[in-house]
Parts: structure tokens; sequence; C-alpha cells
């Protein structure tokens, strides 16, 4: 406790002196003061106050905004350290959260096992890290993200010999750390238990949170025992002054349903208003305009009139967000959406199934080009939604879905799906073979079309429809084991050819005869040619300079360019990047873009060279590029 004779208290916290002292111990970093710190406690315990509070005391910027001869000095981070590193978890898989440490403490490496080593090995140079709000980690429920936080971001990093460790996590996951790390490694600060629970800063916050209200400080702070429960006893008394007399909750199911009698409604009325916000994505706001349609869904009858009636009845439980013209709703504590989905038990499947459906009946008619045109709470959270619910299956049949879904959500769900053994459609399993490369390029609608068209006939998958924009067709796609590389060339009637380069003797051209190590195929077709491949020739510089297209290749991506009139590469018409390394790409002079990696070849046509030609064709005075004399349009090239 604070001796309130002799310091203040801290102004954010209201008190908590004793975890302070732990936290200012570990932040001098000397003697006896502990390398890892876990800071736990129940939902609701005030465990990202303490730490946004302590945080403000490392930071020059805010500590100066503090009188500090009046707090207690065992409480106060040394001076002159720079602050630490502090990493949010909320929203982050437990990957994305491992990379952006790793980024910050300057760490090179290419692959996750890389990283694990480089973090083990001495650097000579301490680093302070802080990871808040694990229990918010990952974007769906079902993933237990924050179990896959503290056992491959927070173990590695306690472990680091330069790495001195802060984490706010959940009880459970801080007793499992305790039990793996070395005896003596951590300390764990548990809010709820002694010697760092404090009774008297939670009446210290009960007082200031009733002032002016019937109810005493210090029995609120007795019943209510977390400053989670405190705060929304007072905004319950708050909201409805004239609601009867005061009864005092225990936990947040009783602050629920106290509220609800002191306005007079049913508390499963009041739970069901708040189901699609407590069965969202972790901390997702749902637009105001959704909310309704919902809400009305899960509960089976109209409750569009008590939402829009229920200012009392739901202000203590929810904040606002998003923009005035596009105002949207969160649940106002993680702990509180616990309790809303706890409440409905084995129900709460039936309940994301609905919301699921009511979600999908917003969706616009018409074809594939309806998912690009759905709401963003729909593209962003219906993936969660339907997991939950139990129907994602049917849905990842949809190729638009797969296109236009929050790509991040989407691979988190599949994968949950393949780790339950659930079989996917076979379009979802060509997807999530590209989903660590959407994922990880943040490649936008318009690249994800083209790959997955490209990848769709590389599986046999039947082709999806994805509009006309494409920056190309793919022709064909072969398997080809082995392939190393390819090239464009002529056959002696003049059609382009690719010819792939494949290890082992005897593998020819796909007739006898061939030269061993070599195989070809017509580049419009992919069938094999009869002529060996070394009786082909390959392009000229003129030839090649037809299609007014140049081509630049990494180890896995190219990129197409459109030569201007001086033959320099100009605009860039394609980009193509692989899930794999490219084991080789060309150009034949009509344009057609040959790919070889280790799934095989493939011949994509590039609608840059359609156009390209059809540009360079000569024209008789005051026609129309694109069109005949007579105005009719002109076929696209095939």
């Amino acid at each position: 406790m604070t001796d309130l004779t002799t310091y203040q208290p801290h102004p954010y916290v209201g008190g908590r002196a004793a975890a302070l002292r732990e936290l200012a111990l570990w932040r001098a970093g000397g003697e006896g003061a502990p390398k890892v710190v876990l800071l736990t406690g129940d939902p609701g315990s005030g465990r990202s106050r303490l730490l946004t509070g302590f945080l403000m005391l490392c930071e020059p910027g805010y500590r100066e905004q503090f009188d500090l001869e009046t707090l207690d000095p065992a409480t106060v981070p040394p001076a002159g350290q720079a602050a630490p590193m502090v990493f949010g978890a909320s929203g982050l898989s437990a990957v994305q959260l491992l990379w952006s440490v790793a980024d910050q403490l300057g760490l090179v490496a290419e692959r996750t096992e890389e990283l694990y080593r480089s973090l083990a090995e001495p650097r000579g140079q301490a680093a302070s890290v802080v990871v808040a709000d694990t229990d918010r980690a990952g974007v769906l429920r079902a993933t237990e993200e924050a179990a896959r936080v503290a056992a491959e971001v927070l173990r590695p990093l306690a472990l680091a010999p330069d790495v001195r460790l802060l984490a706010d996590l959940p009880r459970a996951q801080a007793d499992r750390l305790v039990r793996e790390l070395p005896a003596g490694l951590a300390r764990v600060i548990d809010l709820d238990r002694e010697p760092w629970a404090d009774e008297e800063a939670l009446a210290l916050q009960a007082g200031a949170a009733v002032d002016g209200l019937p109810v005493a400080p210090v029995d609120l702070a007795r019943h209510a025992r977390s400053p989670l429960v405190v705060q929304l006893a007072a905004h319950s008394l708050r909201a409805t002054p004239e609601g009867g007399p005061v009864r005092l909750p225990g936990g947040v199911g009783d602050a629920l349903d106290l509220h609800a009698e002191r306005c007079g409604v049913n508390e499963l009325t009041l739970r069901r208003i708040l189901a699609p916000l407590a069965l969202a994505g972790p901390g997702a706001a749902l637009p105001f305009g959704l909310w309704a349609a919902l809400a009305s869904a899960v509960a089976g009858k109209d409750l569009s009139r008590a939402i829009a009636e229920g200012q009392a009845l739901l202000l203590p439980f929810i904040e606002l967000d998003g923009e005035e013209d596009d105002p949207a709703v969160r649940i106002v504590h993680p702990a509180v959406a616990d309790e809303v989905r706890e409440r409905f038990g084995s129900a709460a499947r039936e309940a994301q199934r609905r919301i699921a459906q009511a979600l999908l009946a917003t969706l616009p008619t018409g074809g594939g080009d309806r998912w690009e045109a759905a709401a963003p709470y729909l593209r962003e959270q219906l993936a969660g939604h339907a997991l939950d619910g139990g129907v994602l299956p049917e849905l990842l049949a949809d190729p638009g879905f797969l296109l236009h879904a929050e790509q991040v959500s989407l691979r988190a769900a599949v994968e949950h799906l393949v780790a339950s053994g659930v079989p996917l459609p076979a379009q979802a399993r060509t997807w999530l073979r590209l989903a660590p490369l959407f994922t990880r390029n943040e490649a936008g609608p318009e690249l994800r079309a083209a790959l997955l068209e490209h990848a769709f006939r590389q599986d046999g998958v039947a082709a999806a429809e994805f509009g006309s924009a494409l920056p190309w067709r793919t022709l064909w796609a072969r398997p080809l084991p082995g392939v190393t590389a390819v090239t464009a060339a002529l056959t002696p009637e003049g059609a382009a050819a690719l010819v792939a380069v494949v290890p082992g003797p005897g593998a020819g051209s796909a007739a006898e005869g061939g030269t061993a190590g070599l195989v070809a195929f017509d580049a419009r077709t992919g069938e094999p040619l009869a002529a060996a491949p070394d009786g082909l020739t390959r392009p000229s510089g003129e030839q090649r300079a037809a299609a007014g297209l140049a081509l630049s290749v990494g180890g896995d991506y190219l990129r197409v360019w459109r030569l201007d009139d001086s033959g320099a590469a100009g605009e860039q018409v394609a980009a193509f990047v692989s899930a794999e390394p490219l084991g080789g790409a060309d150009l034949t002079p009509d344009g057609v873009l040959l790919l070889a990696d280790a799934r095989g070849v493939s011949a994509l046509c590039l609608v840059a060279a359609a156009s390209g030609a059809e540009a360079r064709r000569p024209r008789k005075p005051g026609q129309v590029p694109g069109r005949s004399h007579a105005g009719h349009v002109e076929p696209a090239a095939r």
C-alpha cells in the first residue's frame, strides 16, 4: 500500500504501489532485479491500466508531466534511460508479433528458425522489451492466439540473453511460462493475489467513480472486487439514477443482470442485443447500421426498437467508434464479451450461424463482383463468424469470397479448419497454397485474382470468372518435375514454343529423338512438339521487340514492362509473385509469358501484348484503335 500521509498515489493508476515498485526495479535492472516480469490477473483487474501508467513514467515526454516529488521514489523508474521497446499484441498473430519484435531488435533472418537462433545468441547490447495486451492477440477467437504468443514469442524473448522482458498476459499463460522457464528467471505480479492485490487502491477508484451517487465506495469496492466491475456499476447508476434500490454487483455477470433490472428489461434481452458485439472478432467494431439486424437474427425477433430506445440500457457496456457519418460500436471490455459468450454456452454456435447468414443477406445481388461491393465488416469479419457457426466450408467454394475476404483472418480460419480435420473444397486448397504469399506481401485483390487464376489452372481446378481486368489469362499449365529453366523458341513454321530444361538424360522432347535434358511445347496450346528442341531457333532481337515488352526476373517474382518509342522500359503492365522460387521465365515474340516453377511450366497470354499489338497495327486515316472501319469491336486476342 501507499502511505498517503507521505506520498500521493500515481495519478493515472490510483494505487498499486507494490506492483509499481516491482516494475521500477525491473526497469532499473540492478542487483536483485528480475530479468522477466509477467503481469497477470483476472480480466478487468486493471493490468492494462497499470502497465500504461508505468510506461508513462518510462517515457521522457510523459514523465515531465508528473510531479515526481509527490510519488514514492521506489515506484519511479530511474531517469536518463531510453524508453523500452513496447509492442501491442492486440489483433496480431504470434508470427506477426514475433517479426515485429525482430525488426525493432535489428535481427536479420529469413526464416523463423534463423530468428530463434539469432535471439539465443549474445549480442552484447541489452534491450528492454514490453509486450502488452497478449490476451487480445489474434484476429479470431477460435485460434487461441494468446497461448501461441506465450509459447512462440514470450518464451524465446525471456530466454534471450540480451532481452529484459515485461509482459502482460492471462494467468494460464503466465503460470505455464513460469513452469517452462529456468527457476528464478521470471517474477509474476498477479493483481488479484497478495502481495499485489490493492484493496486501498480499489476503494480510491470506487470513491472517484461513484462521487455524488447514493452508494458507499467501501461497500462497492468490497462487492465488486475489480476495477472493471466498479466502473460498470458506476456507469449503471449514472445511466439510471431513478432505477430503484441500489444493489451492488459482485462480478461482470451481476453488473449486466442488475443493470437490466434497473432498466426494467429482461437480462436475456440485454445479452442478445450485446451478442453481435461479443461474438465479433477480438476488438472489432460493428457498424451501427448492422447492429439491429444481427441482434434480431440472434434473438429470432426484431430488436431494432430496443436498440433505438435503449441508450440507458446499453451505454454502460459499449463504446462508440468510427466517424460521425459512419458510426460503429464495440463492447466496452473483453471481459464483458467473455461473460456474454459464456452465458450463451453451446447456443453460441447457433448464434454465430445466424449472424453469418444475416451478413450474407446483405450481399449485393450479381456475380463474382458482388463480394467486391460487400460492406467492409462483411469482408473483414465473416470468416470468423462462419467458422464459429460451422458454415465456413461452404463459403470456401466461392472464389469471390476467397478473393475479397480479409486475408489474414481468412487464413487463420482456414488453417484452423485444416487442423481440425475438415476437408476443404478444391478452390480453397489452391487458395491456401497462396495464402502465405498474399498475407506476407499484402497483395491487393487485383494481384490476388491474377495469381489465383494461374494457380487454379496449375491445380486443375475449374477456372473462376474474375472479370476482364486481369493482366493475363493462363493458356495452359503442365506439371514438369525438376524443371530448372525455360526459354522461348520458334518452330520452322514460325510458331512460338516453350523449351524447358529438365534434369537427367533422355528427357528430350515429348517425341522421339530429342536432346537429353530438354523438352518442348507449343507456347499457345501446351501440346508437346514433335520436333526436337535442338531443331528450334531462338527469337532474334527484332522478333522479341515485336511484342513491345521487356521482362525483369527475381528469385520469386517478375515484372513485365512496356517499351517506349526509344526501346527503354517504361510503364509496368504486369507483376507475378510466386509462392515457390521461379525456375525461369521468358517472353515469346507475340507476348506470351512462359514460366517455370516447382509445379511445372505454364504459359500466360498478356493483355498488354494484345493491346500493344493493336496499337502498333497500321491503320487507315480516321480508324479508331480496337475498331474496324465499320465501327464494330474486333475480337480480343486469344
